[in-house]
C-alpha cells in the first residue's frame, strides 16, 4: 500500500495535473493483447454488435499504444462473411476507426453464420501459430480477449487443443460471453471467462470492463519477475497544459485541484441502428476558418492547448490541392482587435502549417494589454474568409473562446447567425472551467447544433472536433433528403420515385437514380420508429397529390421462398423493428411490402403486403450519403 501510495505521489511530481483512469500496477507494462470482434448471426441483431463494440470502445479507448508498450490488434470475425485482422495497432487514434468499420460492415451487409472453431483457428493462422502473418515479440505478456456469442457445444469443445496450445505459447485467453454462460464453454480451455448477460449489452457495468482489465489483462504471468515496481498504465494518464492567467515571466500556474463533474454539453446521440457517415479525417473534404481568442483571458497555458489541439486536428488531414480530398485551412487570431494570422492559400502542406503554428510570433503569446475581447469583428472577418474559400465545398468556422461579451457592438449573434443561414457551420470551444456555466452557454449559442463543446472535456475534446469535422462533411448529392435525428446527421439519404411502377420495377430504378454517386442505391431500410417518423413525413412533404392518388410508397423489404423469411434489400435479415398493419403480413395478397397512409390520419403509416408485380405505386431510395470515403464533387 505504501508503496503504491508513494508512487502516486511522484506522478504527481512529476505531472501537476492530470486526469487518470483506472491504473493496473503491474510488472512490466508492457503486453501484446488480441481482441476479437463478434460479427456473426448469434450476435442476433446489428443492434447488439454495435453494442458490443460500444463495450470493446470502454475497455480500450483510453490504452495508450506504443511499439514499446502496449500493441493492440483488433480481429472482426464474420464482418461482411469475412475475418478482418491486420497487424497490431501502435497508433490509438486508428482503433476507433478500426472499430467503426466494424459497425458499418454489421449494419450494411447484415450478420452472417459462423463458428467458434473457425474464430480459433483464424487466431491461430494469422497471430499464434508457427506460420503467423503477425507473430508477438520476445519476452513479452500475451493477451487474447474473445468476445463471443456462439453455443454450439460440439463448436466450441473442438477447440479445447489449439486454445491449449494458445496457453502453452503463453497466451492468455478470457472469454466475454455475451448471452451464453460459462457452463457453455466448460469443454475447452481459457484463462478466465466474463459474460454479459443481452440485457446488459447496452450499458454494461465499469465493473465487468474492470474485471476484464484486471484479471484478463493486467495480471502477471506466473513466474514473471522484474527488478523494479513499475505502472502499467491500462487507461490514458492525460498531462493537461497548466493554465495560467498571471503575467509573463511570472510561472505561476493554478494548483492542482479534485476533478470536477464532466457535465454534457448536448443530448447523448439517438439509440438505433443508423449507418453513420465514415470519419477518415485525412480524407476530409472541407474549408475551415479557425478563430483563436489571444485576450488575457485565455492564458497562455489556455494558448497552448488550443495550438496543440489545431495541431493534432490539422496533422491528421491532408492540405495537398492535388489529392482530390483535400482541406483548406485558415486561421484569424482575437482580443479586442482582430487579425488574420494564416490565408487558406497560405498552405498546401499540413506539416508547413503546424510548424508555423507553433513559431509564428503572433501566436506566441496571449495579449496582455487588454482583457476586452470582440469577437464579432473577428466573426466579420472569418464571414469573408470563408466566403473567398472554394465554391461549393462545406464550410466550417471554429471558435476557441475564454472570454465573451454580448453588449452593444460586441454583440456576436447576429453575425453568427448570418454565418450559419449562409449554409456554414459554426462550432465553438469555451476554454472554461466547469462552473462557468453561464459563459458556456452564451458561447454555445453561436454554434451550429450540437457543436458546441468545453475544455472541461478535454479527454473527449479531439475527438468531439474530429466527429464534429466529419458532420460538416457528411451531406446528400443534390436532390436527396439527409437522415437528421435529433440534429445528428446520418450517412442515410432518401429519394422519392417519380412514376408508378411495380415493386419489383422500383426496385431496379432506385440504383438507376443513384448512378451519380455510389450507384448502390436501393429501397428504403426501415429500422426504427424514430426513422419511420422521419421517413413519412419526408414523403408527405413530396407527395406529388395531383399524380399521386395516396402518399404510399414501397420500402425494400419482401419475403424470400429459399429462407422462408422476409429480407432487406440490403440483405438484412434480423431488423428489430417492425410496422405491420392489421393482418399483415399476408403471403396471399404478395410477397413485397409498400408502406401505406392510414385512413384518418396525415402521418401514419403501416406496412402492407402487396403483389410485386401487379400492384404499382411509387417508391422511397436510399443511398448512402456524401463523406470521407464518398467522395461528391463541389456543386
Amino acid at each position: 500500500m505504501f508503496v503504491q501510495a508513494w508512487t502516486i505521489f511522484l506522478a504527481f511530481l512529476l505531472f501537476p495535473v492530470t486526469v487518470s483512469g483506472y491504473e493496473c500496477y503491474v510488472t512490466p507494462c508492457t503486453r501484446d493483447v488480441i481482441v476479437v470482434v463478434d460479427g456473426s448471426s448469434s450476435m442476433q441483431t446489428s443492434t447488439y454488435v454495435s453494442q458490443e463494440i460500444n463495450v470493446i470502445t470502454k475497455l480500450t479507448y483510453s490504452w495508450t499504444l506504443d511499439d514499446s508498450k502496449v500493441r493492440l490488434a483488433l480481429v472482426g470475425a464474420y464482418f461482411g462473411n469475412e475475418f478482418n485482422g491486420l497487424d497490431y495497432f501502435t497508433d490509438s487514434s486508428l482503433v476507433e476507426k478500426r472499430l467503426q468499420s466494424f459497425r458499418l460492415a454489421a449494419m450494411q451487409y447484415g450478420l452472417f453464420n459462423g463458428d467458434f472453431n473457425t474464430t480459433v483457428r483464424f487466431l491461430d493462422e494469422r497471430y499464434v501459430g508457427p506460420r503467423a502473418n503477425f507473430g508477438p515479440r520476445d519476452n513479452v505478456q500475451k493477451r487474447i480477449v474473445i468476445f463471443t456469442s456462439h453455443s454450439g457445444e460440439k463448436d466450441i469443445s473442438s477447440t479445447k487443443n489449439t486454445l491449449e496450445k494458445f496457453g502453452q505459447l503463453g497466451y492468455a485467453v478470457t472469454l466475454v460471453g455475451i448471452g451464453v454462460s460459462e457452463d457453455v464453454y466448460k469443454n475447452t480451455y481459457y484463462h478466465k471467462f466474463v459474460t454479459i448477460q443481452w440485457f446488459e449489452l447496452g450499458s454494461v457495468a465499469q465493473s465487468i470492463v474492470d474485471t476484464i482489465t484486471e484479471e484478463g489483462i493486467c495480471f502477471l504471468d506466473q513466474g514473471w519477475t522484474t527488478p523494479k515496481q513499475e505502472i502499467c498504465t491500462t487507461t490514458t494518464t492525460t498531462t493537461r497544459a497548466p493554465t495560467t492567467t498571471t503575467k509573463k515571466g511570472t510561472g505561476t500556474v493554478k494548483p492542482a485541484t479534485t476533478p470536477k463533474p464532466v457535465p454534457p454539453t448536448h443530448a447523448p446521440f439517438p439509440v438505433g441502428d443508423y449507418q453513420d457517415c465514415s470519419c477518415t479525417t485525412q480524407s476530409l473534404y472541407i474549408d475551415i476558418v479557425f478563430v483563436v481568442d489571444v485576450s488575457e483571458g485565455m492564458g497562455l497555458g489556455g494558448l497552448m492547448m488550443v495550438k496543440a489541439e489545431i495541431n493534432t486536428l490539422v496533422g491528421q488531414m491532408s492540405l495537398d490541392p492535388d489529392i482530390q480530398k483535400h482541406v483548406q485551412v485558415g486561421l484569424i487570431k482575437y482580443s479586442d482587435e482582430s487579425e488574420i494570422v494564416f490565408k487558406p492559400s497560405d498552405y498546401t502542406n499540413e506539416d508547413e502549417f503546424t510548424e508555423d503554428l507553433w513559431t509564428d510570433p503572433r501566436l506566441e503569446d496571449v495579449d496582455e494589454k487588454t482583457d476586452e475581447v470582440n469577437l464579432h469583428l473577428a466573426l466579420q472577418q472569418a464571414a469573408k474568409m470563408i466566403g473567398s474559400m472554394r465554391k461549393g465545398v462545406k464550410k466550417v468556422v471554429v471558435i476557441y473562446a475564454a472570454s465573451y461579451n454580448d453588449e452593444g457592438d460586441d454583440d456576436a449573434r447576429q453575425i453568427a447567425a448570418n454565418i450559419r443561414e449562409s449554409g456554414y457551420e459554426i462550432i465553438t470551444v469555451a476554454f472554461v472551467e466547469p462552473e462557468s456555466s453561464s459563459l458556456v452557454m452564451k458561447i454555445g449559442e453561436l454554434a451550429s447544433p450540437r457543436m458546441n463543446f468545453t475544455s472541461f472535456r478535454d479527454e473527449l475534446l479531439v475527438d468531439e472536433l474530429e466527429d464534429a469535422f466529419c458532420q460538416v462533411n457528411c451531406y446528400c448529392p443534390n436532390g436527396w433528403k439527409q437522415l437528421v435525428l435529433e440534429n445528428r446527421k446520418y450517412g442515410e439519404c432518401f429519394f422519392p420515385t417519380k412514376i408508378d411502377a411495380s415493386w419489383t420495377a422500383t426496385k431496379f430504378e432506385c440504383p438507376v437514380l443513384s448512378k451519380e454517386h455510389t450507384g448502390n442505391g436501393h429501397l428504403v431500410y426501415v429500422n426504427s420508429a424514430l426513422k419511420n417518423t422521419f421517413l413519412n413525413k419526408f414523403y408527405m412533404d413530396h407527395w406529388d397529390s395531383e399524380n399521386q392518388e395516396k402518399p404510399n410508397y414501397d420500402i425494400g423489404l419482401s419475403y424470400d421462398k429459399t429462407t422462408q423469411k422476409y429480407i432487406w434489400v440490403n440483405g438484412v435479415t434480423n431488423n428489430p423493428y417492425s410496422n405491420w398493419a392489421e393482418g399483415h403480413p399476408n403471403l396471399s395478397k404478395g410477397e413485397c411490402v409498400m408502406s401505406k397512409q392510414e385512413a384518418g390520419t396525415t402521418t401514419d403509416f403501416k406496412w402492407n403486403s402487396i403483389n410485386c408485380q401487379t400492384d404499382s405505386g411509387r417508391g422511397l431510395c436510399q443511398e448512402a450519403a456524401c463523406d470521407s470515403d464518398f467522395y461528391c464533387p463541389p456543386n
